[in-house]
């Protein structure tokens, strides 16, 4: 059963003021509990005797949230007992719940789910400012088994807060381990200040969060200054930008028909690969290629090169010539684009409208050339991809989307590579958004608030997406025929695979990415 044990944590090791009643609170509704006070410090200590493999992964961590998040499954682990944070109140004895074998937890409000549950894919978003567990309950070791993995994530709901506690949950065998309540029982409150309850929910309140926002604090309205910026900055864009793709029109060249029907149902895959200056590469990728689980006489591989120096064409047609029969076709392109950039100076935000314009020109004269009617997808993969799971295809293909990617990494469970594949969160445009574009393309550090990666949210399996990525690139052949392709120059401010998928996405063609089925980049 779970033990009459209260954790609550901060800073220090005193109660700021303002939360005492709520420390009192727990004392008298439960006076035979025994409380127990952990200071960061304490923690520390607590983490380096009792849980030493995730004391690196603790003391990484920069911001004292996630800290506090880790260290309460730990605690909850170790002794069991009921966690609540500083700011929660406690309105009522616990006694109905202390009986409980299973781990208690609650839901957040409907309306924050709605904004941080939904476009994750979650049904739901558990609640861990208070939660009750027996000791020992192994489900504490699955979710600090799954945050390694996501230190680095850009928001503490997916590294280690209530998103992830929710993948997590959802995800563990033993479904019958858990009591999980309406938002009544711990969290009636909404960030807001207003009650909230499910229809039907006739949940005793047993304790309030307060969301005093200990950790996070709202942004501030806008200064004169900041207005005065905005402006400037806007202007700057406007004269800069260059040519772009106008929106209405890039949405009308694409046949509404081919819009509205599903998904394929066919199997016949055309695996098209633009390549230039891989010569070394070349042999190792259809090594690669060899390994994929899917039938081959369903594959065809068709390849564009332009542009190389070091008789790439040369090297595609030696490496092929013994491969007759083996798929189902095999086609050979060239597309001399014309443009000479420095290797060492290409990853430049200078360089990314010439660059990545010509990319797209050889994306979409694959599309013209590389594609027939019998090809039901196009799977997109670059030349420098030399590792991926043998049933990729049929992964991708499983979700029942009609464009889809997976997690391009150079390590195994690292941080993306591929940061083209993203949701954005914060979508107001001011000076910062502005400030941040380069030939007309935003071009934000990789470090970027509200605009997640897919290894931000690896704890899901699957996770809509607003722009994707072209390491590897699942799409409906149909959707390609029908006039969706990769703009060639700016669609709102991106180009190639980033303009692609927000235009497939303005289409009402949500792509899909999946942040656990990774594939390896050369790491180079």
């Amino acid at each position: 059963m779970i033990p009459a044990i209260l954790h609550q944590t901060w800073k220090s090791d005193a109660i700021p003021a303002r939360f005492q009643a709520y420390a009192d609170s727990w004392k008298r509704h439960n006076p035979h509990w025994t409380v127990m006070f952990w200071s960061d410090r304490m923690l520390l200590e607590f983490v380096a005797e009792h849980y030493p493999d995730f004391l690196s992964m603790f003391c990484g961590y920069t911001r004292g949230v996630q800290r506090s998040d880790a260290a309460r499954y730990m605690l909850l682990h170790h002794f069991g007992g009921v966690y609540a944070d500083i700011d929660c109140e406690c309105v009522a004895a616990f006694d109905p719940i202390m009986g409980e074998t299973r781990v208690v937890l609650c839901k957040e409000p409907a309306s924050h789910a709605a904004v941080q549950a939904d476009f994750r894919g979650l049904p739901y978003l558990l609640f861990n400012g208070t939660i009750a567990s027996p000791r020992r309950h192994p489900f504490w070791m699955h979710v600090l088994s799954m945050m390694p993995g996501l230190a680095d994530a850009e928001d503490v709901l997916d590294a280690t807060g209530p998103c992830l506690l929710t993948s997590a949950q959802r995800g563990y065998s033993d479904q019958e381990a858990f009591a999980i309540h309406p938002s009544g029982l711990f969290s009636p409150v909404t960030s807001a200040g207003s009650m909230e309850r499910e229809a039907g929910d006739d949940t005793a309140a047993l304790s309030i969060h307060h969301w005093a926002g200990t950790w996070w604090i709202p942004e501030p309205p806008p200064k004169w200054t900041t207005r005065l910026r905005n402006q400037a900055y806007r202007l700057r864009y406007q004269l800069t930008r260059g040519a772009y793709l106008d929106e209405a029109e890039a949405k009308a060249g694409v046949d509404k028909a081919v819009l509205a029907a599903p998904p394929p149902s066919g199997q016949n895959i055309a695996v098209l690969v633009p390549l230039r200056d891989a010569a070394d590469l070349i042999q190792p990728f259809l090594d690669a290629l060899d390994g994929l689980d899917y039938p081959k006489d369903r594959i065809k591989l068709v390849f564009c090169e332009g542009d190389s120096l070091d008789g790439s064409w040369e090297r595609l047609q030696a490496a092929t010539t013994g491969l007759a029969g083996r798929y189902r076709d095999i086609v050979l392109l060239q597309r001399q684009v014309g443009t000479r950039l420095d290797r060492a100076k290409r990853a430049r935000p200078s360089m990314q409208r010439v660059r990545r314009g010509a990319i797209a020109k050889v994306r979409n004269y694959l599309i013209d050339h590389g594609l027939k009617e019998d090809d039901d997808w196009a799977l997109w993969i670059d030349i420098d991809i030399w590792r991926f799971p043998g049933d990729v295809l049929g992964r991708l293909i499983a979700t029942r989307h009609r464009i889809a990617v997976p997690n391009c990494v150079k390590i195994a469970g690292g941080d993306s590579f591929d940061l083209k594949s993203f949701v954005i969160r914060r979508r107001t445009r001011d000076y910062r958004y502005y400030r941040e574009i380069r030939g007309g393309l935003h071009q934000p550090p990789k470090q970027t608030p509200y605009r997640y990666h897919l290894s931000d949210v690896r704890h899901l399996d699957i996770i809509g997406l607003d722009a994707v990525g072209g390491t590897m690139l699942l799409v409906d052949a149909a959707l390609h025929r029908g006039g969706l392709r990769f703009p060639e120059i700016p669609y709102r401010d991106l180009i190639e695979t980033e303009a692609f998928g927000v235009l497939a996405n303005d289409l009402g063609i949500r792509p899909v990415g999946l942040p656990k089925l990774e594939i390896l980049h050369v790491p180079w």
